[in-house]
């Protein structure tokens, strides 16, 4: 009898619904409340599966945010190649300030991760390549800008920090804030700072 091949369609299809139960869990309890029996029971697994693909929970937390980061960078790229270079950005703020539900989702997991980071090499390495392709990116929007004479003569660089800081420092302010303001004044007052700071 020849030993039963692995599919590996099957493979990846268990261990993305691992890493989206993962997300789950940590949405609803937080990186510390998250166990891998609680993932796995959530993800209709077992747990010699989960282990197989997971053999630490720390394994699956990374797998998690790298997950949730490839998802953000591939959706800020992809508005990155339409129009000019202002309106890369405004479709880059109507991304990242999406809807008080998704953002509420989201920042909540990656102030969760930003905590772990701060005292893992490894989690910190993930997300400085992610804050690192921002900057790429967005530095390459402001020289286009520049160039076509959308925007001031500024430092792209500085320009590219200060987009990720605003961005960050609004959502994080809107996430504590009172539930009565919505999102979309905390992405319109981002828009009114970078549109003075940027805009000829």
């Amino acid at each position: 009898m020849s030993p039963r091949r692995a599919d590996p369609a099957l493979a990846a299809r268990r261990r993305a619904e691992l890493i989206k139960a993962g997300y789950a869990e940590i949405l609803e309890k937080g990186i510390y409340g998250t166990t891998l029996d609680s993932v796995v029971a959530r993800a209709g697994s077992s747990k010699g599966g989960a282990l197989h693909y997971f053999p630490t929970k720390d394994d699956l937390l990374f797998a998690v945010l790298e997950w949730v980061l490839f998802e953000v960078d591939r959706t800020l790229d992809d508005v990155a190649r339409q129009g000019n270079a202002r309106r890369k950005l405004a479709s880059e703020l109507e991304v990242l300030f999406h809807s008080a539900e998704v953002n509420r989702k989201l920042y909540l997991v990656l102030f969760d991760f930003v905590s772990l980071s701060a005292r893992s090499d490894r989690f910190r390495s993930l997300l400085e390549s992610f804050f690192e392709s921002c900057r790429r990116r967005d530095v390459g929007i402001v020289e286009d800008g520049i160039e076509h004479g959308h925007f001031r003569r500024v430092s792209p660089e500085d320009a590219a920090v200060t987009i990720r800081a605003l961005v960050d420092g609004y959502c994080l302010q809107w996430l504590m804030g009172p539930n009565t303001v919505p999102v979309e004044v905390y992405r319109d007052r981002c828009r009114a700072v970078l549109g003075s700071y940027l805009l000829r």
